[in-house]
């Protein structure tokens, strides 16, 4: 009977912590069709300007693109057992971040060509990820 009562406080303290952990498991961002669509959407966009040479379109696309790879890391990451989408989602924000410099130094031609490294890692993440 002691080691019931002894053993009540750890009990509550571990069910707590499964609740807090359940909670922030569901409070995960989503990765919903609406995002996805945004960024293949943004991605066309930006290699369109890209190709045309149009620095302020393809900044402004870039970046976005940034921001969302960073909403699918955060997905994947707090997912745990990701680590396919975590390295993905991780490249893609490698990338964009690289299509930013070099836009900025108007080098449209690597730009292009980090450009199509993104969509080849966007392919490989739907691979893995493929969504029925």
């Amino acid at each position: 009977m002691k080691l019931l009562i002894r053993m009540r406080k750890p009990t509550l303290l571990i069910s707590a912590l499964l609740a807090v952990a359940s909670a922030v498991h569901a409070a995960l961002p989503a990765l919903d069709m609406d995002l996805m669509q945004t960024i293949e959407d943004t991605n066309k966009s930006m290699a369109s300007h890209i190709a045309g040479s149009d620095a302020a379109g393809s900044l402004k696309d870039a970046q976005e693109l940034h921001e969302l790879f960073g909403a699918v890391e955060a997905h994947y990451v707090g997912k745990g057992d990701a680590v396919d989408g975590v390295e993905l989602s991780r490249k893609s924000l490698q990338l964009t971040k690289k299509i930013i410099e070099q836009v900025g130094g108007k080098d449209f031609t690597g730009a292009s060509e980090s450009a199509t490294d993104l969509s080849r890692t966007c392919r490989a993440c739907h691979t893995f990820y493929k969504q029925s």
